[in-house]
């Protein structure tokens, strides 16, 4: 039990930046939700790194998932998480965005089977396997830690010639524009904006890029 209040406390140190970063503050009962089946899950199939704290989570996935909220798109219906894994950023923004549907698209039926846990905190969620080219319906993708960017659009290669959009969660400058250097080699004329993020706990090096 103390071990059980211990870890609650450290949730609640960081709710203050939850809050400033934009996260729902009656959304923060289903956050806890999240982070507690995700660290007892994490036991059993490795959705992150066994050595990390639970502290470490919360510093260096959720707030980090949390740190481009505020240039989110508005009044979106459908989007779509490539890589979903451990649920960041699909199942966190699902929590954060009960309006919008989100189809989290992940390989391992190991994680699908997690993933479909979190609907009882998040019933906005859907689970698939692999990721159709065309998605149909689906206004935005988002991707974390999953794939580089021109394997990214080649994946959903008729989504992307049709107009799709893009909202990627990435780290250093230098490796963001290696991958647009040979994403732009396969699809010409391809536009991105780069946003640098500021994690206020780690010193890091964290964009989103938008394609």
């Amino acid at each position: 039990m103390e071990q059980g209040l211990s870890e609650h406390a450290q949730d609640d140190q960081r709710i203050p930046i939850f809050l400033q970063l934009g996260f729902r503050p009656e959304a923060l009962p289903a956050l806890r939700s999240y982070l507690d089946l995700l660290w007892s899950a994490n036991e059993e199939m490795n959705l992150i790194s066994r050595q990390m704290s639970k502290a470490e989570l919360v510093d260096n996935h959720v707030i980090d998932c949390l740190l481009p909220l505020p240039l989110f798109p508005p009044g979106l219906k459908e989007v779509a998480d490539f890589g979903s894994g451990g649920g960041l950023p699909g199942a966190l923004y699902a929590i954060q965005f009960p309006g919008i549907t989100w189809h989290l698209y992940e390989k391992s039926k190991k994680k699908r089977e997690f993933l479909e846990r979190c609907r009882s905190f998040a019933p906005n969620l859907r689970v698939h396997g692999e990721i159709p080219r065309d998605l149909p319906g689906i206004e935005l993708v988002t991707a974390r830690a999953f794939k580089p960017i021109d394997v990214i659009l080649d994946i959903s290669r008729n989504y992307h010639a049709a107009g799709g959009k893009y909202f990627l969660l990435k780290g250093r400058r230098e490796k963001i524009d290696e991958e647009l250097r040979l994403a732009r080699g396969k699809f010409k004329n391809l536009q991105a904006r780069i946003e640098p993020l500021s994690s206020p706990v780690l010193d890091v090096e964290r964009h989103l890029v938008l394609l």
